[in-house]
């Protein structure tokens, strides 16, 4: 339930409060971090540092006063970019996408990087596709530029020829947006894709960054329940992959890494409020659609995992790992790799370049073309 800084006038004294707050320590934040000793990590830059602090406090307001990201089904700044993507059929939408009957397939908006793909221009077959969706813990973020702009640039610049798709799939933070509304949205645009546009799967890579890259292991796995539906894709990338949901928000916030990275508790527990579905549904948090720890694996199709060594999801990624490769029986070490920014944070890869992961992140992208390169015959 909604507390009492998420309306006014709680909201003006929250904020207020919150500002005030960030006056009495930005000062000395901006001294101790001179010292490498006294960062939260000290092997990161004075830059790294201070991003850390800027994100985590953004992140802890954010949650606190339930500030939704704007929402809208115009184009803005992306222009000719942005695409509307109409339901799929009826039939493509199966089982567990009909857990809550409040919740129905929607039309959605996304945007390509770094143009658009339409009915009208040509896919060349062979060259990738990347299907990305946007982290934020089902509560934030978008596939606008202002959000994706700066990762899908380095999947896009990495794999010469190749076109990002990013859609806006339906928050938590608004009404209508808990499970499993973000798993149909995701099914409409991969149908989009295949059938709409005609771009053969093994074309598309599916990619998502941690509450993302949980909505893509769930696309997948609706892919491999679902036979016949949709076709299975080339291979996933998955950036610090948000796996498990069944854990206590208190047992997360006790670990080490938490006073390093800055993953704030406050927003997944706003999570857990809102995007998990309704107790009529049946469906828990252990439901392998929502925690893909604890499904079986789904290292089917060519899998890349990242994460950094400070998470503090570090140790259900890990997890997760072990799991992917015991379902593969070693048969072929190709299927899944990992790559692991040694003290890097919560998702590098959608970090804004300014908060200093910049290079860190190219670097990840660079291994995870090549991890999708060495898959050609």
């Amino acid at each position: 339930m909604s507390g009492f800084y998420t309306y006014q006038p709680g909201k003006a004294i929250y904020t207020i409060l919150f500002g005030l707050r960030i006056l009495l320590h930005l000062p000395w934040l901006l001294l101790l971090f001179l010292f490498p000793s006294r960062r939260p990590d000290r092997h990161w830059s004075y830059r790294q540092a201070l991003g850390r602090t800027f994100v985590y406090y953004v992140s802890q307001y954010s949650a606190a006063v339930e500030l939704k990201p704007p929402f809208s089904l115009k184009p803005g700044k992306e222009k000719d970019r942005f695409v509307l993507v109409a339901p799929l059929e009826d039939h493509f939408y199966r089982a567990i996408l009909h857990c809550d009957p409040e919740i129905q397939p929607a039309t959605i908006g996304a945007v390509w990087y770094p143009e658009r793909l339409s009915e009208t221009s040509q896919h060349h077959t062979g060259r990738r596709v990347f299907l990305h969706f946007h982290g934020g813990a089902y509560m934030i973020g978008g596939g606008r530029n202002v959000d994706v702009a700066f990762s899908t640039s380095l999947l896009t610049q990495n794999s010469p020829g190749s076109k990002a798709f990013c859609p806006e799939y339906r928050l938590a933070s608004y009404p209508g947006g808990r499970f499993p509304a973000a798993l149909q949205d995701a099914v409409t645009a991969y149908g989009y894709l295949v059938h709409e546009l005609n771009i053969p799967s093994q074309d598309i890579v599916l990619s998502g960054d941690s509450a993302g890259a949980n909505l893509a292991l769930a696309l997948l796995r609706y892919i491999s329940d679902h036979q016949g539906i949709l076709p299975a894709p080339a291979a996933i990338l998955l950036w610090s992959p948000w796996t498990d949901l069944t854990g206590e928000v208190e047992d997360a916030a006790r670990r080490p890494a938490a006073k390093v990275d800055h993953v704030v508790p406050e927003l997944i527990s706003w999570a857990f409020r809102e995007f998990l579905p309704g107790t009529d549904t049946k469906i828990s948090r252990d439901n392998q659609y929502i925690s893909a720890n604890k499904g079986a694996s789904l290292a089917t199709i060519p899998m890349w995992v990242h994460w950094g060594s400070n998470e503090v999801l570090a140790e259900e990624i890990e997890e997760f790992i072990l799991l992917q490769k015991s379902g593969n029986n070693g048969e072929d070490e190709r299927m899944v790799r990992t790559f692991v920014t040694p003290h890097g944070p919560h998702d590098v890869f959608a970090l804004p370049p300014f908060l200093g992961w910049k290079h860190e992140a190219g670097i990840a992208a660079e291994d995870a073309i090549h991890f999708l390169d060495d898959l050609k015959p």
